[in-house]
C-alpha cells in the first residue's frame, strides 16, 4: 500500500508540564571508611600537600597569581552526582566557591588551588578527617598536577592550558604565556577551536623549548599539532551517465561541501552554485575528493542504480578548505578556521558536509579539540555537520576495525560509517555489512557513533596487497570512477538531510532532521552481525529515503513532539493517543512502537567522559489510573500523576530469544538498548510488543490500562555548579518521535490515532510539506 499520508506534529497540553520534585537519604553509603581507615586515607591525601606549597614559594612574581593544581582520584562507587557536593566542599578552602575546574577521565578531577593560604585550608579539611568521612572515603588518591608532554619530534607544538573558569584570570594567564614564549622568542598565536578550550599553536620549537614550556604554571598539554592530507584511489569504469541539470524556474536547496574544491565538469557545473569559498590559489587545488563526494550528493541514487537518498536536485556550495595534499599539508588549527570561515560566509546554508578529518583514532574517554571544535561551530552557527567516521587499514594485517577517527566524535554532528554494496572475489565484508576500512564505535565515553551508515565499497587482500571495490562517482574530468571510504557514503545522508530539509516547511531544526533520519533507520536484510554489534559497528543502521520517510500509510502512524525541557521541570503526557484497536484475541495491546529523542545538550569543554552535561531519559508505556498525590505533602509538586506506571521501552520486558534474534524480518527494526545512566543525546527504542514475556503481558499490556509518555531532564554536578554561578538556566531542545504500528495490517490506526488526538485536546497538524512538485531526477531508477 503506496505511503501518502503525512507525518504528524502534535504539541503537549499545558497539563503534561510537570515539577521535579526532590529525593536523597542523608544515610552514609557503604563504601564510607570507619575511623581507623579515614586516618589512613587522611594521612596518604595530605602527603603531596608539601609539594604543592613548595611551588607556591618558588613561583616567579610576575606569575603569583596563577594557581596550582591537583589531580584527585575518585573511587569507582564515588562516582555519581549525588556525591560530586561532598568532594567539591573538600576542596573550598574557607570559601563558597567550587574549585573543581575539569575532569580528565572519568574517576580523575582536576582542583585549582588558588593561593598558599587555600592551600592550607584544603589540608585542615583533610586533617579533619571525621568531619568530612564522606569526601575523604570518596578520594583514593591527590597528586599535584604534571601536564602532558610529548617528546620532541616536530617544531609546530599545540599547547593546551587549563581553563580556570574565570574570564579575568584566563586572560591574565593568556597574557602571561604569550609574554612567556616571546622572551623564548617563539612564534605564538591563539587557536580558536571552542570557548572553552584554550589552545596555542607554537612554530619554530626546539627541546630545549620543550622543558622551558614545561615549567608554565598553567600548562596542561604540549603535542604536534596534527597535519592531515588526503590520499584518494580510484579506478576508471566502462559506465556512462546522463547529465542532469536544474529545472528552470525550481528552488533547490544548498548543501555546503567542506572539502578540496568541486571540478566544473559537465555534471557538476550546472549544480554548483556562483559564490564558493577558497583559502587556495588554483595551483595548490586538487579536487579530486571534493568532486567525487559531490557527485555522490547530486548523482548517488542513479550512479548506483538504487533509491537510497530519494535526493531530487540540490545546489552545491564550494567551500574549499583543504589544499592539494601532494603540494601542501594543513594543520588541524587551519583546516578548523577554513570550516568555521566557510560556514559563517553563508548563514543561509544548514546542511554541510564533511568528509575530511584524521586518521587518529578517538580516546576512550577524551572527546577530541577537533570534534568539540565542530560541536562548537554547529550551535553557533546552527548547522548540521554530516560527517565521515574515517578508514583504517587495519585489515590489511588482519587487525580490528579501528574506532572512529578523532572529529568523528562530535557529538553535534552526524556521522556516516560505510557498509558494502556487493562482494566480488577477494572482498572481505558480506554485502550489507560494516566495510574492512570503516571505522566503528563507540566513540568516547561509550558515545553511539557512527550514527548512521550507508554503502562506501568494498575491500580484501590479494597475495598481500590490498584491493578495491568500489562505488561509482565522477572524477574531476567527467570519468564515472570507482572509489572506497566513508567520504563516499557519508553525501549519501547529505543529500537525504537536505532533501528532508528542503520538503518540510518547518522552520529549521537540526533535532529535528537528525530524529527523523535515525527513527526510519533499520538494519540490513541478511545482516550476520550478533545484535551486541550492530549499534557499534552500523549506529542505527541505513536510513530510508526522504519520501518514506516524512508519509505514513493507514496502517501506522508518526507522532513528532518539538519542545524544549528545562532543569526543574518534565514533560509527563498521559493518556497518550495509543491506537484502541490493537488488542489481540486474548485482550492485550499488540503492535509494534518505535520512539527515538534526539536532544541538543549542554557541552562543557575539559570535562573528560563527562563533556555532555546533560542528559534526557524517555519513558512510554501505560498505567492503571491517574491517582491523587496529596499535593499538601512538602515534597510533592504534582497534584495528580499515574498509578502503576509501566515502560514497554525497557530491555528487560522482552524474551531473550528474541533480543539475539537476527533471521526474522523483525530483527532488522529491533533496537532494544538499555541506556542505563549515560549520557546519550540520541536514544531510540524499536518494540514488538508480541515479543514481551508472558508476565510482563499481564502487567503491561492489559487493554483496561492506558498509555503515557514521560521525558526527563538531568544535568551534570559541573553544569549546575557553573549555571548557579553564571544565572544561566538549563535547559534541553528536543524532538521526540514516536511511531506505533499495525503489524497485522488490520486496522487504519492513522485515522484512529488522528481521531484520539483531537478528543483528547492536542494541538496538531500534519507536518508541513512544501507544495511544490519537482520532477524527479531519479525517475528511471530501479526501485524493486
Amino acid at each position: 500500500m503506496a505511503k501518502n499520508l503525512p507525518i504528524k506534529i502534535f504539541q503537549k497540553r499545558r497539563l503534561d508540564e510537570r515539577k521535579t520534585e526532590g529525593s536523597g537519604s542523608n544515610k552514609p553509603p557503604k563504601w564510607q571508611l570507619n575511623d581507623a581507615e579515614l586516618a589512613e586515607r587522611a594521612a596518604l591525601l595530605l602527603e603531596p600537600f608539601d609539594q604543592l606549597f613548595d611551588e607556591f614559594r618558588t613561583r616567579p612574581n610576575a606569575r603569583d597569581f596563577i594557581p596550582a593544581t591537583l589531580k584527585v582520584y575518585i573511587d569507582d562507587n564515588a562516582i555519581a552526582k549525588s556525591h560530586r557536593k561532598d568532594i567539591q566542599s573538600l576542596f573550598n578552602g574557607n570559601r563558597t566557591k567550587n574549585n573543581v575546574i575539569g575532569f580528565i577521565d572519568s574517576n580523575s578531577l582536576l582542583i585549582k588551588v588558588d593561593n598558599l593560604e587555600e592551600g592550607q585550608s584544603i589540608r585542615r579539611n583533610i586533617a579533619n578527617f571525621r568531619k568530612n568521612a564522606k569526601s575523604i572515603s570518596a578520594i583514593e588518591g591527590i597528586e599535584v598536577f604534571s601536564p602532558q608532554v610529548v617528546e620532541f619530534a616536530e617544531d609546530v607544538l599545540k599547547v593546551s592550558l587549563i581553563d580556570y573558569h574565570n574570564f579575568e584570570l584566563n586572560n591574565a594567564v593568556k597574557v602571561a604565556f604569550t609574554k612567556f614564549c616571546q622572551e623564548l622568542n617563539l612564534k605564538i598565536k591563539e587557536i580558536r577551536y571552542s570557548i572553552g578550550l584554550i589552545i596555542f599553536k607554537i612554530e619554530g620549537a626546539t627541546p630545549a623549548n620543550l622543558d622551558q614550556l614545561s615549567d608554565f604554571e598553567a600548562l596542561e598539554t604540549i603535542d604536534f599539532m596534527p597535519r592531515y592530507k588526503i590520499v584518494l584511489d580510484a579506478m576508471d569504469t566502462e559506465d556512462v551517465l546522463d547529465v542532469l541539470e536544474p529545472k528552470e524556474g525550481v528552488d533547490y536547496p544548498i548543501i555546503g561541501v567542506l572539502d578540496t574544491g568541486i571540478s566544473d565538469n559537465k555534471y557538476l557545473k550546472p549544480w554548483l552554485t556562483q559564490d564558493k569559498f577558497s583559502t587556495y590559489p588554483e595551483d595548490l587545488i586538487d579536487s579530486s575528493h571534493g568532486t567525487g563526494v559531490s557527485s555522490v550528493i547530486i548523482y548517488g541514487d542513479k550512479l548506483q542504480n538504487e533509491m537510497l537518498s530519494g535526493n531530487t536536485g540540490c545546489m552545491l556550495f564550494d567551500a574549499t578548505v583543504f589544499p592539494d595534499s601532494s603540494k601542501e599539508s594543513i594543520y588541524e588549527d587551519e583546516l578548523i578556521e577554513n570550516i568555521r570561515e566557510a560556514i559563517k560566509s553563508q548563514r543561509n546554508i544548514k546542511i554541510w558536509n564533511l568528509s575530511l578529518g584524521t586518521d587518529q583514532e578517538c580516546d576512550v574517554n577524551d572527546f577530541s579539540d577537533f570534534g568539540i571544535a565542530l560541536d562548537s561551530i554547529q550551535e553557533t552557527y546552527d548547522v548540521i555537520i554530516c560527517k565521515s567516521a574515517g578508514n583504517c587499514k587495519n585489515f590489511i594485517s588482519g587487525r580490528p576495525k579501528g574506532k572512529i577517527a578523532k572529529s568523528a566524535d562530535s557529538i553535534r554532528a552526524l556521522v556516516v560509517g560505510s557498509i558494502a554494496h556487493n562482494k566480488n572475489g577477494y572482498d572481505i565484508s558480506e554485502v550489507n555489512h560494516p566495510s574492512p576500512f570503516t571505522r566503528i564505535g563507540p566513540g568516547p565515553a561509550n558515545s553511539i557513533k557512527p550514527d548512521l551508515v550507508s554503502i562506501g565499497g568494498n575491500a580484501g587482500m590479494n597475495g598481500g596487497r590490498s584491493t578495491q571495490n568500489g562505488i561509482n562517482a565522477i572524477a574531476t574530468d567527467g570519468r564515472i570512477v570507482q572509489i572506497i571510504g566513508t567520504s563516499f557514503s557519508t553525501p549519501r545522508i547529505t543529500a537525504l538531510l537536505s532533501e528532508l530539509n528542503f520538503k518540510i516547511s518547518e522552520n529549521f531544526n537540526p533535532t529535528l532532521l537528525k530524529a527523523l533520519a535515525i527513527h526510519s533507520a533499520k538494519y540490513p536484510s541478511m545482516l550476520t552481525l550478533p545484535a551486541s554489534e550492530r549499534v557499534n559497528q552500523m549506529g542505527f543502521g541505513v536510513p530510508d529515503s526522504a519520501d518514506d520517510i516524512i508519509y505514513n500509510d493507514p496502517h501506522e502512524i508518526t507522532l513528532i513532539l518539538q519542545e524544549n525541557i528545562v532543569k526543574g521541570e518534565f514533560i509527563e503526557i498521559l493518556e497518550f493517543p495509543f491506537p484502541e484497536s490493537l488488542i489481540d484475541d486474548n485482550g492485550f495491546f499488540y503492535g509494534e512502537v518505535k520512539v527515538t529523542l534526539v536532544a541538543q545538550p549542554v557541552l562543557r569543554e575539559k570535562q573528560g567522559a563527562e563533556y555532555c552535561q546533560s542528559n534526557l531519559d524517555v519513558k512510554f508505556g501505560t498505567y492503571d489510573n491517574i491517582k491523587d498525590r496529596g499535593i499538601e505533602k512538602t515534597n510533592i509538586l504534582n497534584e495528580f500523576g499515574p498509578d502503576d506506571a509501566k515502560n514497554v521501552l525497557l530491555d528487560s520486558n522482552y524474551k531473550s530469544a528474541f533480543k539475539k534474534d537476527t533471521e526474522s524480518d523483525y530483527a532488522r527494526e529491533r533496537v532494544l538498548l538499555n541506556y542505563g545512566k549515560k549520557y546519550q543525546p540520541v536514544k531510540k527504542y524499536s518494540v514488538n510488543l508480541n515479543e514481551m514475556t508472558n508476565s510482563n503481558k499481564e502487567h503491561n499490556l492489559q487493554n483496561t490500562r492506558k498509555w503515557y509518555a514521560k521525558i526527563t531532564g538531568t544535568y551534570r554536578d559541573f553544569a549546575e555548579t557553573l549555571a548557579q554561578k553564571d544565572g544561566e538556566i538549563l535547559n534541553q531542545d528536543f524532538t521526540l518521535v514516536v511511531t506505533i504500528k499495525d503489524n497485522k495490517r488490520q486496522h487504519n490506526i492513522y485515522d484512529e490515532v488522528t481521531q484520539l488526538l483531537e478528543n483528547r485536546n492536542f494541538l496538531h497538524s500534519n507536518i508541513k510539506l512544501r507544495e511544490e512538485v519537482r520532477i524527479r531526477l531519479d525517475n528511471d531508477i530501479d526501485t524493486e
